[in-house]
């Protein structure tokens, strides 16, 4: 990619509808500029684009132990770059072994980064790794890694404090769930599915409005309502995944 070819997608991200600030990424030797205008291409639908931008982050090798208190680091830059990678090469090609190997080092990596990530990738990473092996025609392995995955959470997990229901969130444990009821619902175990996402729900972050939601889903008689109730809660992030450290919190109070 040469600099004519750069200028030209920093000048399409940085105009038209939702346009990023141009001071942000403007600078091609900068790998984070890159990560931010190639995913910005994915927002605006230009794949191809985003896909050249993006492969030239690849081989950068993000530090571990950085955690700034404002923006992205830069595990979450790399990670968020080969999840999009991932995504576009199912898009762009239908395969979703070749699109499971990007997803696989994103997962890998947001799993070794042990401060707390702002975009809650992680626990989707797990659950698209889970669906992409389905696609691939493995479903049994997929199924088996779920329940191992719960296991092990079970295992390491520290016991959640009774006077503080957050202590319990585990998006592993809660995606591992959720995969799982709807493989049972796909096979036409309804009870079972609404039961299994039930209990998923035990480990998500719900806000007071969650919990009415939880509660309304919790009283519905029929098997499948219930389980179409649970799936609709899911589709709302009442509160975050994972907390901001205090100094960010404060300054957003």
């Amino acid at each position: 990619m040469d600099a004519k070819e750069w200028n030209e997608y920093v000048e399409k991200v940085a105009t038209g509808a939702w346009p990023v600030p141009i001071n942000m990424i403007k600078d091609q030797g900068n790998w984070m500029c890159r990560s931010i205008v190639g995913r910005a291409l994915v927002f605006k639908e230009d794949l191809e684009g985003a896909m050249t931008v993006l492969s030239t982050v690849l081989d950068v090798e993000p530090n571990l132990d950085e955690a700034p208190e404002v923006g992205l680091s830069e595990a979450e830059h790399k990670t968020l770059c080969l999840r999009e990678l991932g995504e576009i090469v199912y898009k762009l090609a239908h395969k979703p072994e070749a699109a499971l190997q990007y997803i696989d080092a994103a997962f890998k990596l947001a799993r070794e980064y042990q401060h707390p990530f702002r975009t809650g990738a992680r626990g989707e990473l797990w659950y698209r790794h889970l669906q992409l092996l389905t696609e691939c025609g493995k479903q049994e392995q997929a199924c088996e890694e779920a329940r191992k995955m719960f296991r092990e959470e079970q295992e390491t997990s520290h016991a959640p404090k009774q006077d503080d229901p957050k202590s319990k969130i585990n998006p592993y444990k809660y995606f591992s769930l959720k995969y799982l009821a709807e493989q049972e619902h796909v096979a036409g175990h309804i009870a079972e599915a609404s039961s299994l996402l039930h209990q998923a729900f035990e480990f998500y972050p719900v806000s007071l409005a969650g919990e009415k939601d939880l509660a309304a889903a919790n009283a519905i008689n029929d098997p499948e309502e219930r389980y179409k109730a649970y799936q609709h809660c899911a589709t709302i992030q009442y509160l975050p995944w994972e907390k901001l450290p205090p100094a960010v919190i404060r300054r957003n109070v």
